[in-house]
């Protein structure tokens, strides 16, 4: 052997060793960071032994003799499939993304400490371990115990591994940190407000009449601080738009939920359907677990790191979830002292303003102090670098009331015995405001909005900035509860929300606020009244509709207006085609349709041509909103509205030009990204879903954690909502219906569900993704609530107490 085939000889062993240890390497980690759920294990605490049983879709159902048990045991099997989630999002609300990912998450940070929810989980905190002997406060610290102790026992996620890092133990400041990105996501306001306001001081008084920031059949208050302050908030829009490119977890922005009692239903017991809808993402939103215990059972759907499920049954009851949208933000300008601008009036008198020093630690590089103030109204959230002498804009926010604790409430929906216990569970929720639908076997359905609202109509001014140095626009408390809006038993047997407001024909008893566009409540009200009584297949039905009755309303106005001869030459075929396409289009948007793209195209063009020209730099903004799609559903139907100018190009002032050159816009478009053959526009081509995992942008080869994008039903504002961002060439679904719930009161053993991916975390467990093709293609599987079967389950979990080592 001569030595230059020596030479390569060795270098094929090194390369054969090299490769041999990263494939070790790469089967540590996966193994290391499996859930167990056969077996034994000991946990240190346990007052007795506590059996979890592992379906096939690893739904772990758990067996205790006591609460504390079952929920450190929750808190233990959560980790196991989610703590990386549970980590990200108590970090997200508290301003701790830095540490896991170094400078490029520090603006994120600022800007979430600036918002007071870390100080406000402080405070929270300190109350709920002063009342230590509460039942939901045992529970709180037994289920962090079972998380922490998953960290001693060296679970390790994959993602850790990458990262070369390990999470730190849970406290009880981490629930509130992680309700505080729940709320944060849920307002509405920090996006509107501003808009509103700016296009107040900018452009007409008829141009802020025909915005629609509630619900169409109202108008905006005139009430504001007397005048426009434009720029005020616009470091905060701006903020705003980069933290929500960069965020890694999905934003909760809207949802269906319904409910019919046994008149209705032909089972003869009520029925209940929700579906929350939630930015997707790797992994999913919801995690599933079913605890019994001698005093209770539920079967709930888990948020990352809350010990209680915010949706759930129990043999008597069921529940769900929509966002109440209530104006539960205001910005106030406060007035600095010329003298010391650590000082604003207040009514009479000069007011030192609240000074708060923060430490961001940033992986990778020294910690940095940020400096963020307070009013008497609340947080200061234009204190940006650059920007300390700007006009200081304050945040009063419900959520940050001290007194508040969700999880009072959410621990009570799992308890009651009754309607009436239910109903006192659901006035102890503080914030964010909720839609509570209910349905039991006692033929009871019913439906309130919980949360505290502010006093109608002296503390609600919202849609403007306040004035915070007159006191006429100070907050005067919150109304009692039993004056929260609420139907209880309606005489026809079929409630409903798709965040739209509630039915109520005083106008003060109108509740304010940023509901979503009025599609899905007209569908949906449409197919409740189709027939006498629905089964759970009916139900299936509706959450996978996918029409608009609205854009159909639209087509059938433009079509005649669209004069071909106005198009350029090489348009005319395919924009005749295009129009017989959608002249039959029955308002779906399937997969293989080709109308919902035009249709969606042109929708996207008729904004930008209303909107961009007034609007300019701030329509990136404004054109994602709820407002947006509302504004524009109502504009469509006022030929007269200045909107319709166009102040760039006068020739295409008017309803009708705009429509053709929208149209015009949007054939040209869709032939330069898909061809001229209309028939091959399908919305398969335009409109993808792909769950994103929060280290596929910051790791090479990280899109391997993301899932295989697939075409999808459904679009902006169907029952089977698939929201996207409008104006982009392809429609990335950005949320949707995080699960999909059916519940029958007949059965327990009949209810159904659909998570978009699985139970797992670790993108290389067997349940990870074991469920995105049964929800992709509109499937179903059973919630397991029978013990029998369950304890005849294979896998099986002891858990057996410890001595405690710590």
């Amino acid at each position: 052997m001569n030595a230059r085939t020596n030479r390569s000889v060795k270098l094929l062993i090194c390369l054969v060793v090299l490769l041999t240890l990263a494939a070790l390497t790469v089967l540590w980690i996966v193994h290391s960071a499996q859930a167990k759920r056969e077996g034994e294990l000991q946990l240190e605490g346990l007052q007795g032994p506590v059996a979890v049983f592992y379906d096939a879709w690893g739904v772990p159902h758990i067996d205790a003799t006591n609460e504390e048990d079952a929920y450190r045991a929750l808190g233990y099997v959560h980790a196991q499939d989610r703590l990386f989630q549970m980590d990200l999002l108590r970090r997200i609300g508290g301003g701790r993304l830095a540490e896991l990912f170094g400078a490029d998450s520090f603006e994120t940070d600022r800007f979430f400490r600036s918002l007071g929810i870390s100080r406000h989980a402080r405070d929270y905190a300190a109350r709920l371990d002063a009342e230590q002997d509460s039942p939901h406060v045992r529970l709180i610290h037994a289920y962090q115990d079972g998380i922490n102790q998953y960290i001693d026992h060296g679970g390790m996620p994959v993602e850790y591994r990458l990262l070369l890092t390990r999470p730190d133990y849970f406290t009880t400041e981490d629930i509130a940190n992680t309700m505080g990105y729940m709320a944060y996501s849920f307002a509405e306001a920090f996006k509107t407000d501003a808009l509103v306001d700016s296009i107040r001081g900018t452009l007409s008084e008829r141009h802020y009449r025909d915005l629609v920031p509630s619900w169409p059949d109202q108008l905006p208050p005139v009430r504001s601080s007397g005048q426009p302050y434009i720029e005020l908030l616009t470091p905060m829009l701006e903020q705003i738009s980069q933290v929500e490119r960069t965020f890694p977890s999905g934003q909760f922005l809207g949802s269906n939920a319904w409910a019919v009692n046994a008149e209705h239903s032909a089972s003869g017991a009520p029925l209940l359907a929700n579906d929350p809808h939630i930015g997707f993402a790797a992994p999913a939103v919801w995690y599933e677990a079913h605890i019994r215990t001698p005093d209770s059972e539920v079967y709930g759907h888990f948020l990352a790191g809350i010990p209680f499920p915010l949706l759930g049954q129990t043999r008597h009851h069921a529940w769900g979830l929509t966002m109440l949208m209530n104006d539960d933000v205001d910005f106030y300008r406060e007035r600095a002292n010329p003298d010391n601008p650590e000082q604003v009036w207040a009514v009479d008198h000069w007011e030192p303003l609240k000074v708060h020093e923060e430490v961001i630690k940033i992986r990778g590089q020294e910690d940095r102090l940020i400096r963020t103030r307070s009013s008497r109204h609340g947080p200061i959230i234009n204190d940006l670098p650059g920007s300390m002498e700007r006009q200081p804009v304050s945040l009063f926010w419900s959520f940050l009331d001290p007194d508040s604790d969700s999880t009072r409430a959410f621990y009570g929906f799992t308890r009651a015995t009754s309607m009436s216990e239910f109903e006192a569970a659901a006035a102890l929720h503080g914030a964010p405001g909720l839609n509570l639908l209910y349905a039991d076997v006692d033929n009871n359905i019913a439906m309130w909005a919980i949360g505290k609202l502010k006093r109608w109509p002296q503390s609600s001014n919202g849609f403007s900035l306040l004035n915070g140095g007159s006191g006429r626009d100070d907050f005067l408390g919150y109304q009692p509860f039993e004056n929260n809006p609420r139907i209880i038993n309606p005489r026809d047997g079929i409630l409903f929300s798709t965040n739209n407001p509630y039915p109520e024909r005083n106008p003060r008893r109108k509740l304010p606020g940023y509901y979503a566009p009025t599609d899905r409540a007209q569908r949906l009200e449409q197919l409740l009244a189709s027939k006498d009584q629905f089964d759970l297949s009916d139900f299936k039905a509706f959450q996978l509709d996918d029409q608009r009755p609205v854009a159909l309303s639209m087509v059938a106005d433009a079509l005649p207006l669209l004069d071909a001869e106005q198009l350029p030459e090489d348009l005319r075929e395919p924009a005749a085609a295009a129009a017989a396409l959608l002249a039959s289009w029955d308002g779906r948007y399937a997969q293989d349709s080709a109308a919902a793209s035009i249709f969606q195209r042109w929708q996207d063009a008729l904004s930008e041509a209303l909107f961009a020209d007034e609007l300019g730099p701030r329509y990136s903004f404004f054109r994602n909103t709820f407002m947006a799609e509302k504004t524009l559903a109502s504009l469509y139907w006022k030929p007269t509205s200045p909107w319709w100018d166009n102040r760039q190009q006068p020739s295409l002032d008017g309803r009708q030009s705009a429509i053709q050159h929208a149209w015009q816009n949007a054939i040209a478009g869709l032939v330069a990204d898909f061809g001229k053959e209309p028939g091959q526009w399908q919305w398969s081509r335009l409109a993808s879903l792909q769950h994103q995992h929060a280290l596929a942008e910051r790791l090479p080869f990280g899109d391997y954690l993301n899932s295989k994008p697939v075409a999808v039903n459904g679009g902006n504002e169907t029952l089977n909502n698939m929201a996207f961002d409008r104006g982009e060439q392809h429609y990335r679904i950005k949320a949707g219906p995080s699960t999909r719930r059916l519940i029958d009161l007949s059965d327990p053993n009949a209810s159904l569900g659909i998570n978009p991916l699985g139970q797992a975390g670790n993108p290389l467990d067997d349940h990870a993704h074991d469920q995105a093709e049964m929800f992709n293609e509109g499937r179903y599987r059973t919630q397991l609530f029978d013990w029998l079967s369950i304890q005849a389950l294979p896998d099986r979990l002891l858990l057996q107490p410890a001595s405690r080592q710590r």
